[in-house]
């Protein structure tokens, strides 16, 4: 695997072990419970706690979140009818990039490594991807079918002519009501597809036994927008058409505007010689 360059986020055994010996116990995090779907790609996550009949979402969130399994069954039969595979990076990009919903917010380069196989795998691609931690056995069976569908479509891409800088990827849509507050995070993952054929011919992520799996992953993290929400932004615009509000915008502006002391000093010092 080449250098990383920097800013890339390196995950192995030795980082991930590192991670956890150096973690401040003096922080307690909210306690967080989190599903998924069969598919990986739909992960709901919440602080409330469960009762008898399970963890109750308030119907803000529900709504939400419904949205968004609306857009991802849409997104999935439209690609199907489109003739192309779900973990085609190319026709997901433009579905993200066009559809109005979706805010990019970062992006960021991982080199993964690990000597696992199966549902450990799985766990240490979640724990890297999402930086979820604790017990991931049982999500990380879901998200076995989504690293053997990359992987098949990384053969099927390769076979291609035209597969030359080709990618595979997929997208994950992590949806979290934590404290009281709504937040859904689509992440897209897109890797080289001949890479990700090298290692899945080498021997399947979900075979038994151990083998070196070194890739590396390009992290898109967006903000999915649901209708709903857009519909909010006519209190928005009024609270922002306010006249004090306008004044403090402007009383801003003109901080930023304004020349820095260091500057104004300069130009006097050019002036008198």
């Amino acid at each position: 695997m080449p250098t990383p360059q920097p800013g890339t986020v390196v995950s192995n055994a030795q980082t991930r072990a590192a991670n956890l010996t150096t973690t401040n116990s003096n922080e307690v995090p909210a306690t967080k419970q989190f599903v998924v779907n069969a598919t990986g790609n739909l992960f709901i996550a919440s602080t409330l706690n469960s009762t008898a009949g399970g963890s109750v979402l308030p119907q803000e969130a529900e709504n939400a979140f419904g949205e968004v399994s609306v857009f991802f069954a849409a997104l999935t039969k439209a690609m199907a009818e489109a003739g192309t595979s779900l973990y085609d990076y190319d026709a997901l990009n433009k579905l993200v990039s066009s559809s109005g919903l979706f805010v990019k917010v970062t992006d960021s380069n991982i080199q993964f490594e690990s000597k696992q196989s199966g549902v450990t795998l799985s766990s240490q691609l979640i724990q890297t991807l999402l930086g979820l931690s604790g017990n991931l056995a049982s999500i990380g069976k879901s998200l076995m079918d989504m690293i053997a569908g990359m992987g098949q479509a990384s053969v099927s891409i390769s076979a291609s002519s035209d597969s030359q800088d080709k990618k595979v990827g997929t997208i994950i849509f992590v949806c979290e009501y934590l404290l009281g507050a709504i937040s859904i995070a689509p992440i897209v993952i897109s890797a080289d597809a001949n890479d990700v054929k090298s290692v899945w011919q080498a021997g399947p992520c979900l075979q038994g036994g151990h083998t070196d799996v070194q890739l590396s992953l390009c992290k898109s993290v967006y903000l999915f927008v649901p209708p709903a929400f857009v519909k909010q932004a006519a209190s928005l615009n009024e609270a922002m058409s306010d006249p004090e509000f306008n004044n403090l915008i402007e009383s801003m502006r003109s901080v930023i505007a304004a020349p820095s002391q260091a500057t104004a000093a300069s130009k006097t010092t050019k002036k008198d010689s």
